[in-house]
């Protein structure tokens, strides 16, 4: 009887187990944005569906060959569908499909997912990230001719881009503003420069009354103002709306004088009523770029609020603290996807690694930029070609059908194992509804989703459950003809089928890991549940199928000596 008890807390706990990972609850979450706290309410679904059961959303990429073409597209989406393979998982989507269509698109689809827009911006970014030392030759003030008689001549030429990208270029992505890792003498020296920034802007909106003076002046020599350090300029808002298509020419940036490039910031700045764009002029050799990061992940800390802590290789470390130890005092600019995050001055040799203050950016701006600069850059720039937002009516109908399905087939096997094995049918069919159970708390617990080919796993391994026990019921009945008691038939069943049992289990789990490592989308779905299925009946089917029996049988003296079976 004892081991009867410890039989009984076993599934007992299991039972407890898994009716609080398939229990829906509500979770209240304190985040800190904009720097201060405040409380999310989430409401958690303990078992997620598949796109093909509760809709989402479906991407096309194409690559983007407005910004140079690409040699070998079809290697180049190869390794694209990695790195946004590797953005999703880390985004916690479950079951997305990530496959290529011929040799120039990418199909995503993201089942599920509560936020589109932060979603495709995750996929789609190319999260290229370099260190560049900012220009202390003044390339700029001794190019301003060059570059507004460049100007004056395309100018008509991408007139039409301009207007139609003024909207987008309001949008640009706003919330990293501050150095990224380092001791409090670089965290106080970048305060201070924005501080001096902003005091200029103040002088400068001053004296913007006197600015018909230099209407004659080119555009850029009109526009273009300088910032608190070297290689740093503002512009304002409007003039950042003319400016910007401009400055994505080529023609423009090789105005330049060699080994200087212009890259715009991230953030904007507003000042004494008006609102500027700092621009920074920068060597165009990186010190290091961010194929040498190996880990990103977001962070608070109570002073300086949301943060991306990253880390470099041992060549990345090596390398990052001999250039900032050849550049000290320098201005060093952050630039993800050709756009200043910040430009902190140098003070001392940095190692392997640092820290991106994300200033006025959120927890989820945090975690997106970790993400994206974990999984690493785009080898080629995508561009959205379609987006569908795909409903949950196909959904409803394909549960419903696939319910229908499986449950005729559970009622089949009822009837029949009940119709043929009488009582011990019975446990078994007791069994079958704890193996459904324990199967559906493990996706759950394991964050998978249930899809339409999940289901169809779900009712072939029901019956794969009720072999196990047809197997084990076979076994007792030649025992029993044999002429030994019931006691001991029960025992010699169990132990003689659990090897043709377990072989045949592991062959049809190692399937199933097959399926999952080299499918995709509802292949992988299939897999999970067949490999959660299968683990589930082989517990059910040897261990809770023989505590059923055990139990009857200390309740019955009469199956001492005679067994329905």
């Amino acid at each position: 009887m004892s081991n009867l008890k410890y039989r009984l807390l076993l599934i007992g706990a299991l039972l407890l187990a898994s009716g609080w990972a398939l229990f829906p609850r509500t979770v209240v979450e304190r985040v800190k944005r904009n720097g201060t706290f405040v409380t999310d309410t989430v409401r958690r679904v303990p078992l997620k569906r598949g796109l093909d059961l509760q809709g989402g959303m479906q991407l096309s990429l194409d690559i983007d060959e407005s910004k140079g073409t690409v040699a070998n597209k079809a290697d180049a989406l190869d390794r694209a569908i990695t790195v946004i393979r590797n953005r999703i998982d880390e985004l916690g989507v479950s079951e997305p499909v990530v496959q290529k269509v011929g040799d120039d698109r990418i199909i995503v689809e993201l089942p599920g997912v509560d936020d589109p827009e932060r979603a495709q911006a995750v996929v789609q970014k190319a999260a290229f990230l370099e260190f560049q030392i900012a220009d202390e030759s003044q390339a700029l003030e001794r190019s301003l001719s060059r570059l507004d008689a460049v100007a004056a001549r395309i100018a008509p030429t991408v007139a039409a881009v301009a207007t139609a990208d003024t909207g987008a270029a309001g949008g640009q992505t706003k919330g990293l503003t501050s150095l990224f890792g380092g001791d409090s003498a670089r965290r106080d020296t970048a305060r201070a420069d924005s501080a001096a920034a902003g005091a200029r802007l103040d002088s400068a909106a001053r004296r913007a009354d006197r600015a018909g003076a230099r209407k004659a002046a080119g555009l850029f020599a009109r526009a273009i103002q300088q910032g608190s350090h070297p290689g740093q300029y503002f512009v304002s808002e409007s003039d950042y709306n003319r400016l910007l298509p401009l400055t994505e020419r080529p023609e423009i940036q090789s105005a330049l004088p060699p080994g200087k490039v212009m890259r715009w910031g991230a953030d904007s700045i507003f000042s004494g009523g008006q609102t500027f764009r700092p621009l920074y002029v920068l060597d165009s050799r990186p010190i290091i770029t961010g194929q040498y990061l190996t880990d990103a992940r977001p962070a608070s800390d109570p002073t300086e609020g949301n943060i991306v802590q990253f880390e470099l290789s041992r060549e990345g470390g090596r390398r990052f603290q001999n250039e900032t130890g050849r550049h000290l005092q320098d201005y060093m600019a952050i630039v993800l996807d050709q756009r200043v995050i910040t430009a902190p001055v140098i003070q001392s040799a940095i190692g392997n690694r640092g820290q991106i203050t994300m200033g006025s950016g959120g927890l989820q701006a945090a975690q997106d930029l970790a993400i994206v600069l974990k999984a690493g850059a785009l080898p080629v720039p995508l561009k959205v070609a379609e987006t569908r937002e795909i409903g949950a009516s196909l959904g409803e109908d394909s549960i419903r059908q696939g319910l229908t399905a499986m449950g005729i087939a559970v009622l089949l096997v009822v009837v029949i194992m009940i119709g043929y094995y009488r009582v011990s049918g019975a446990l078994a069919v007791a069994a079958l509804a704890l193996f459904v159970l324990f199967t559906m708390a493990i996706l759950a617990g394991f964050n998978a989703s249930l899809t339409l080919p999940g289901l169809a796993a779900l009712v072939l391994s029901i019956g794969i459950a009720v072999d196990a026990n047809v197997l084990i019921f076979e076994r007792i009945r030649e025992e029993l003809d044999r002429g030994k008691s019931v006691r001991l038939s029960v025992d010699e069943g169990f132990r003689h089928a659990l090897s043709a049992i377990v072989d045949t289990s592991v062959a049809t789990i190692l399937t199933g890991a097959v399926l999952y490592q080299y499918g995709t989308g509802p292949v992988r779905g299939f897999a999970v549940t067949l490999i959660a299925g299968i683990a589930a009946s082989l517990f059910t089917a040897i261990f809770v199928t023989r505590t059923f029996f055990l139990i009857w049988m200390s309740r019955s003296p009469r199956t001492q000596t005679a067994l329905s079976i």
